[in-house]
């Protein structure tokens, strides 16, 4: 792995905000929220979708693990790394493996009639409720799948509970938790669903 400072400090790396805001957050929690005072942990999980080998390296600099991969290996390296995750950290009861498809594909999250395109009412009345009655860091771990798992702000499993956390609070919990190389991995594995 190559070392931090020169990850970080090279003249040829630039790298998106989001990484930026990462490593401000790492460095100094109260200068990373003045200088982004409105960033989302909905909107830091979803850059991913923009990232580049040169945000994904200064991640892994910043949490001290290597986080390349063969492109061509990522579906498989992402779908052990989804799986580790929901075991680790509990979030069992808010997945299940029933999808089309292999690796990651056969993960989606309970409460929902994938093929009548519907709300199971009481299925998601309780994933909810398991959701909420979890810690902040399993809470941050879940949305991040769902938030992945949908590309989008997601409002239908993602509604009336919490999930608004600012940037840095989520970095600085995944951190304290012990999560954030995990949560790390996790988006810089991402290929995509």
């Amino acid at each position: 792995m190559q070392n931090f400072q020169d990850v970080v400090t090279s003249p040829h790396r630039v790298v998106s905000e989001s990484v930026s805001l990462i490593r401000q957050t790492l460095e100094s929690a109260a200068v990373a929220k003045l200088k982004y005072p409105d960033y989302r942990f909905t909107r830091l999980v979803l850059s991913r979708l923009d990232w580049d080998d040169a945000d994904v390296a200064v991640l892994g600099a910043l949490c001290d693990t290597d986080l390349s991969g063969p492109v061509e290996l990522r579906p498989r390296l992402f779908d052990q790394q989804l799986r580790l995750v929901i075991y680790v950290w509990g979030l069992d009861d808010l997945f299940r493996k029933d999808g089309a498809g292999t690796y990651h594909h056969a993960i989606r999250p309970r409460g929902y009639d994938f093929d009548a395109d519907e709300v199971i009412a009481t299925e998601m009345e309780r994933w909810r409720a398991d959701y909420r009655a979890m810690k902040p860091v399993q809470q941050m771990l879940a949305a991040s799948v769902v938030w992945l798992y949908r590309g989008i702000n997601d409002n239908r499993w993602m509604r009336r509970i919490p999930c608004t956390w600012h940037a840095t609070d989520a970095v600085h919990t995944l951190r304290d938790e012990g999560a954030l190389r995990d949560w790390a991995r996790l988006l810089a594995l991402y290929p995509g669903w």
